[in-house]
């Protein structure tokens, strides 16, 4: 018998019934319905962790509050006991996630019990009145939301499917429990890693006219692609391709108040194309190029 089942109002999309056995649940949720629908849902004593990249609708198990879904969140959802529950998904518009469910044998086999649930962090939450039904919801860091997407993306055949999304369930929850055990808060960074970001970081402000990829500025600053990602939303707040965007506007505007051209500019930024980066520019500054030339004043300010 499997974790979870599922009924609806309307026919569930294929998607919804991914992998499902005993002690393991994958569902790779990809929905679009054209009427607005409640789906009802039996669960097992279990744990489930999850990953929307869209979302629409709300949730709720037992008497828990319900909670909205929303892009790019992360949950995780506990049940001592078997329990109904209860979602509403909106005429057209677009769900898509994955939901991963264990059992509870998996959980004391793996160690992992009910204390986590009450650990503090950015979350939202709902638990039910008698306490056996926990909801907890967060932004979902970088990590889960790479995993997510490499699970709804994959295109593996058969059992080489099955094994890879298998693996990736497991890779889920260990990071969902880090993110919760953490408390929500980054790992401080290590006196290398400092070393290496800022390298990269020098790396990119030096050469704003290369065409950058993730993977050419971990090599040259010699770190791993994770370490890179989560180290500049650590230190800068933002990721690589944005805060690259944030310089090359940057230079961009004291070359153009220094009077130089616009085509001449956006090649020294990092674009051929100058209809691109003028649209680019315009976002940013809120001006054309060509109109910021003339009204700015000279020097970098």
């Amino acid at each position: 018998m499997a974790i979870n089942h599922y009924l609806s109002d309307l026919p569930l999309p294929p998607a919804l019934l991914g992998l499902a056995d005993e002690e393991l649940d994958i569902r790779l949720i990809e929905a679009l319905l054209p009427h607005d629908s409640r789906a009802f849902a039996h669960s097992e004593p279990s744990l489930t962790v999850a990953y929307y990249e869209h979302g629409s609708g709300w949730r709720q198990f037992a008497d828990t509050a319900p909670l909205a879904f929303r892009d790019g969140c992360g949950c995780l959802y506990h049940a001592s006991v078997a329990l109904e529950g209860e979602g509403f998904l909106p005429a057209g518009e677009r769900l898509r996630g994955v939901n991963v469910s264990f059992s509870v044998d998996t959980l004391a086999r793996l160690g992992i019990g009910e204390k986590l649930l009450e650990a503090s962090g950015p979350w939202e939450r709902a638990n039910s009145s008698d306490g056996q039904a926990h909801l907890l919801q967060f932004p979902a860091p970088q990590p889960l939301r790479r995993i997510g997407l490499e699970m709804l993306n994959c295109r593996l055949p058969g059992i080489a499917r099955d094994l890879f999304l298998r693996g990736k369930a497991l890779e889920m929850l260990a990071e969902t429990l880090d993110h919760l055990q953490s408390h929500g808060q980054p790992r401080a960074l290590g006196g290398r890693d400092m070393a290496r970001l800022r390298c990269a970081h020098r790396l990119l402000t030096e050469n704003l006219d290369r065409a950058w990829t993730l993977e050419s500025l971990a090599d040259e600053a010699q770190l791993s692609l994770r370490k890179l990602k989560e180290g500049f939303r650590q230190l800068h707040g933002k990721g690589v391709y944005a805060l690259l965007q944030d310089l090359r506007m940057q230079q961009a505007a004291w070359r153009l108040a220094d009077g130089q051209r616009v085509a001449e500019v956006a090649l020294a930024v990092g674009y051929s194309n100058p209809s691109h980066f003028a649209k680019v520019f315009r976002r940013h500054h809120g001006m054309a190029p060509s109109e910021y030339g003339r009204t700015a004043p000279a020097g970098r300010s």
